[in-house]
C-alpha cells in the first residue's frame, strides 16, 4: 500500500493562488521579485514591467479553477508568461504549455500589422517533475532541426522548465549557503521550508518570504488558496487510491492471462506469469503518464520481485534515472 501524502494547515509557497499574488501584484516588492526571476531564467534585465492579467479579485478568481498563469511584458515589447504547475502532469499538460505559448504570439499582432513587430514570447514554467530526464534546474526549449541546429537566429516561442526535483540535489551538493537567490527560491517553493533560509541575506527570497506574510492579510485570497490545496491534496490521495486499485485489478487480469497460458506450462508458471504481466503493464502505464517514457521493454526485464518494489518507488521518484537506480541499488 503506498502512503498518503500529508496536506499542510499553511498556504505552500508553490500554490498557485500565492505564485500569482507575489508576481503578479503591481507594487515594487512583485516587479523586483518577477524581474529578477525574469533576469535570473532569461538573462534579459527588464527596467519594468507591467501584468497584462492582474485580476486578484477573490470573486473572480475563485470561477477561473485551472490556470493562474501571470502574463508580463516589458519596456522592450518581450512577454513572459510565469506559470506554477506542481500537480501530476499528463500528456495532455505538455501539449496545453506549447499551445499557449503560440497563442500568445498569434495575439500580438491584427491584420494588415507587419510581421517584423513580433517580440518574442517567454513561457516560464515552474514543474515538479523532471519529463525529459534532464537533470537540470532550469531547461530551456526552442525550435530545432534534428541535427539540434536552431530553426532561427531570434525565435519568437522560448519555452523554460524549472525543474524542482533538482534543487534538493543542488542543496545537497552546494549547501544552503553557497545557493544563489533564485536557487533558494526554488528551495521554498519545492520544500516550502523557510526556516531552512531565515538567515538569508538575499533579497529576492527576503521579498518573497514577506509577500507570504502579506498574503495571509488578505482573507479572500488566502481562503481560495487553501481550498484549492485541499483539492489537490485530494486528488492526489485519490490517485495513490486508484493506483492500488488499478495494481490489484492488474494482478488480477494477468493472473487469469496466466490461467489460460497455464494449460500448456503449468498452473504455477501460469500464475507466475500472468502476475508479472498484469504488474508490467500497470507500471508501463504509470511510468509514462510520469515520465513520458514507454519502459515496457525495460520492465519485462525485471523480476516480479523487482516490480513489486519499483511499484514502492514509482511515486518519491522524481526522474526516471532515479528510478532506475532504486531498482538497481
Amino acid at each position: 500500500m503506498l502512503t498518503n501524502t500529508t496536506c499542510s494547515n499553511e498556504v505552500n509557497y508553490c500554490n498557485d493562488f500565492f505564485f500569482k499574488y507575489a508576481l503578479g501584484s503591481e507594487d515594487e516588492d512583485s516587479t523586483y521579485i518577477r524581474n529578477t526571476i525574469i533576469e535570473r531564467v532569461t538573462g534579459i534585465h527588464p527596467k519594468e514591467s507591467i501584468v497584462l492579467n492582474p485580476n486578484l479579485d477573490p470573486t473572480l478568481l475563485a470561477q477561473k479553477q485551472s490556470i493562474l498563469d501571470i502574463h508580463v511584458k516589458d519596456e522592450q515589447g518581450h512577454e513572459y508568461d510565469f506559470e506554477m504547475q506542481t500537480t501530476f502532469l499528463q500528456a495532455s499538460e505538455w501539449k496545453r504549455f506549447e499551445y499557449y505559448g503560440a497563442n500568445m504570439l498569434s495575439k500580438q499582432l491584427v491584420e494588415g500589422e507587419n510581421y517584423r513587430q513580433l517580440q518574442p514570447i517567454y513561457q516560464i514554467i515552474f514543474v515538479n517533475a523532471c519529463p525529459q530526464n534532464e537533470k537540470r534546474l532550469i531547461n530551456r526549449y526552442i525550435m530545432r532541426d534534428p541535427y539540434g541546429e536552431a530553426e532561427s537566429k531570434e525565435p519568437l516561442l522560448r519555452r523554460i522548465y524549472i525543474q524542482l526535483p533538482m534543487i534538493d540535489e543542488i542543496a545537497k551538493e552546494k549547501g544552503m549557503e553557497a545557493m544563489n537567490d533564485f536557487e533558494q527560491v526554488c528551495y521554498l517553493f519545492k520544500n516550502n521550508a523557510n526556516h531552512a533560509i531565515l538567515k538569508t541575506k538575499e533579497r529576492l527570497v527576503r521579498k518573497l518570504m514577506e509577500k507570504h506574510e502579506k498574503f495571509k492579510d488578505d482573507e479572500g485570497l488566502w481562503s481560495l488558496a487553501m481550498s484549492r490545496q485541499m483539492a489537490e491534496w485530494r486528488e492526489k490521495n485519490n490517485l495513490l487510491d486508484s493506483y492500488d486499485e488499478g495494481k490489484k485489478k492488474g494482478l488480477e487480469e494477468g493472473t487469469k492471462l496466466g490461467l489460460e497460458q497455464g494449460t500448456k506450462l503449468g498452473l504455477e508458471k501460469g500464475t507466475q506469469i500472468g502476475t508479472t504481466l498484469g504488474t508490467v503493464n500497470l507500471l508501463a502505464t504509470l511510468i509514462k503518464q510520469k515520465f513520458a517514457i514507454d519502459a515496457k521493454e525495460w520492465l519485462s526485464t525485471l523480476s516480479l520481485s523487482q516490480l513489486y518494489e519499483l511499484s514502492n518507488q514509482l511515486l518519491t521518484c522524481n526522474t526516471w534515472e532515479e528510478l532506475k537506480q532504486a531498482i538497481k541499488d
